[in-house]
């Protein structure tokens, strides 16, 4: 098994050769126990049916735990889960399907995002927790030939500016499509001899990127037969007229460039592009970010009698049962306590698959349609005009159904999910992500450390108080709560909304009899009168 090593606090990089040449030296030896696949891929669109769903049936045949995409066309930016996928998109922010970059990665791999930034439609970045040091990833997509001279700058702008946010001793890989042509032959320290084809300008600046940012690229350190090298298939290729380039590539940082121990492109991956998958196999162990999620219950279930009884029943006998010589933090500890048993007894919450308008046989379609790329042109165009016709009926049948839910829930005068199903249908419910943060000179913040310290300077500032100050009356005790404003309270609150930290809920308030709004009274006043306040730790 190889091993990855570096030298955390140094900044010397060795002098890079072929793959698998020295590295600098880490203090702690870090022995890479896992291996993933990673891959980009000029898509040429996800803005057509059924083609994110291609895109993750391919990443599964060809075992890729993270796919980066060039092309996306999505407008806006987000994340959305997908058939056990999570898909972060960065695109344009006038709404037009144009552009994007996205990254797509397994359920497993997305637990170990840390961040996402979505700097523009032509670059992202996503920080995955690893050990030793972070792994950052850049997806991008670069302008094309025609594309001026203040666009390319623009676009190497950015990615820098990037890039100084950005620790050093970290990992880095940037992938994507760059629209340059490196060529064959060695020229520097980060482009190797087994590029493809002929320089071009564009190449140039993109080798004078690599190496101002100590990076190697990747698929010109490996040498291969030249159809696991081209990226890109010109619509002049033809049978006795190859027209083919490398132009997506994948680099690293030079420190880390051992832990690539393979990098080559799949002609045989099929999503209806002039692109192949570009895949590289990287050796790291990553770590997954523990997270405290807040466990979902149906309230909705309360609406049920019986249910709704016997959520009554233990919560105004627990209430009748707890003892006046209890403090305020165990008083209200008993009452989590019972809530919660509450919630488990009679509020779990059905698991349901979430349907979606995709099916297997249009999936078999996808593979078939493959077998027949660059073999047989009239069976693969006769067999993507049949799936485009099952889409087209799938996902009619799919709104059709949809549609007949929601004129259920109107009969039923269900007013709360009639919302929800139009809500679910029209992805009003995906919240996309807007922005990111900038500190007082416009520069993008990326580190977590940073992000803290501008939002302390900036609520500081905020809610500074310039006002003379004055003496406070020196007071033991509190106003006496009136059972009228309890009950004022509690008619007030709101159903089915997010619980404070104690996690009670509003619902359940409003069962409590007399008894136990009595003692919540003698609670609320026991903690007014002496002070005694109780704070939720953890």
């Amino acid at each position: 098994m190889a091993m990855l090593r570096a030298k955390i606090n140094s900044g010397v990089s060795s002098s890079i050769g072929s793959p698998g040449g020295a590295v600098t030296s880490i203090t702690e030896g870090f022995k890479c126990r896992e291996e993933i696949r990673i891959g980009t891929w000029n898509v040429k669109t996800m803005n057509q049916g059924g083609k994110i769903h291609n895109a993750i049936q391919e990443m599964t045949r060809l075992n890729l735990n993270f796919l980066g995409v060039s092309e996306m066309r999505w407008p806006g930016t987000g994340s959305v889960n997908i058939q056990d996928h999570q898909v972060f998109y960065s695109g344009t922010d006038n709404g037009k399907h144009e552009y994007g970059v996205g990254l797509i990665l397994t359920k497993e791999i997305a637990k170990c995002v840390d961040n996402f930034i979505p700097v523009s439609c032509r670059v992202m970045l996503v920080q995955i927790k690893a050990k030793p040091v972070d792994l950052n990833i850049i997806q991008v997509y670069a302008p094309t030939s025609d594309a001026t001279e203040e666009e390319i700058e623009d676009f190497y702008s950015s990615l820098n500016q990037v890039l100084k946010k950005l620790k050093k001793q970290d990992i880095l890989i940037i992938m994507g499509d760059f629209n340059a042509k490196l060529g064959a032959g060695k020229t520097s320290q980060s482009v190797g001899p087994f590029g493809l084809g002929n320089r071009n300008p564009r190449g140039d600046e993109l080798e004078t990127f690599a190496v101002t940012n100590q990076l190697a690229v990747m698929n010109t350190w490996f040498k291969l037969h030249p159809r696991r090298l081209y990226t890109w298939k010109s619509p002049m290729d033809k049978p006795g007229k190859i027209v083919r380039n490398q132009i997506d590539y994948i680099l690293i940082s030079k420190r880390y460039r051992n832990a690539i121990t393979s990098v080559k492109t799949y002609p045989g991956a099929d999503i209806q592009s002039d692109h192949v998958p570009l895949v590289a196999t990287f050796k790291v162990k990553l770590k997954r970010i523990t997270t405290k999620n807040m466990k979902m219950y149906d309230l909705r279930k309360l609406k049920d009698p019986h249910s709704k009884q016997t959520a009554k029943q233990i919560l105004n006998e627990t209430m009748r049962n707890i003892e006046e010589k209890n403090t305020v933090k165990e008083k209200l500890e008993i009452v989590q306590r019972t809530c919660k048993e509450i919630k488990e007894k009679c509020l779990k919450k059905d698991v349901r698959k979430k349907k979606t308008w995709m099916t297997d046989e249009i999936l078999n379609l996808m593979d078939q349609r493959r077998g027949y790329k660059n073999r047989d042109e009239i069976r693969y165009n006769n067999l993507n005009k049949e799936i485009r016709r099952k889409i087209r009926e799938a996902k009619s049948l799919w709104i059709e159904g949809r549609c007949k839910e929601i004129e259920e829930l109107e009969r039923k005068h269900d007013s709360f999910n009639l919302h929800k199903k139009v809500k679910e249908m029209t992805n009003l419910n995906r919240k996309p992500r807007t922005g990111n943060l900038i500190d007082e000179q416009g520069n993008l913040v990326v580190q977590e450390e940073e992000k803290i310290k501008v939002w302390e300077k900036y609520v500081t500032e905020l809610f500074t108080d310039r006002r003379d100050e004055y003496a406070l009356s020196n007071i033991e005790s509190g106003i006496e709560i009136s059972m009228a404003e309890i009950e004022r309270a509690i008619q007030k609150a709101k159903n089915k909304k997010a619980c404070g930290p104690d996690e009670i809920p509003a619902e359940f308030l409003k069962m409590l009899q007399a008894n136990g709004k009595q003692y919540l009274l003698q609670m609320f006043n026991q903690s007014s009168m002496k002070l005694e306040l109780y704070q939720k730790t953890g």
